[in-house]
């Protein structure tokens, strides 16, 4: 059997050092191993090692949208799929720009 890279002393002490706030890539070169071992043992050890992210924040509520902006040099066209675009207006197939 192989011997285990992660032993008990290591993930205490890599602990430490996720605590005080380095990387996993930092962790990683002072124990010369690669940031996803190091991820990899974190992610076994999650009560151990929590996570640094904020958890997903909800979005706010939106209030009435903005009035589209209106430009008279533009136009705006459906393409063949549905899809609204705008397009520069062409004074022979539009007309002049109002």
């Amino acid at each position: 059997m192989r011997d285990l890279f992660w032993t008990e002393d290591k993930i205490v002490k890599a602990q430490k050092l996720w605590q005080e706030g380095l990387s996993a890539r930092q962790i990683a070169e002072l124990f010369g191993s690669k940031k996803n071992t190091v991820i990899n043992m974190a992610h076994r050890n999650r009560d151990r090692f929590p996570p640094r992210q904020d958890p997903r924040k909800t979005l706010a509520v939106a209030g009435e949208a903005p009035a589209p902006i209106s430009h008279p040099d533009r136009v705006r066209r459906v393409t063949l799929s549905g899809a609204e675009v705008t397009m520069p207006r062409v004074p022979t197939i539009d007309g002049p720009a109002p």
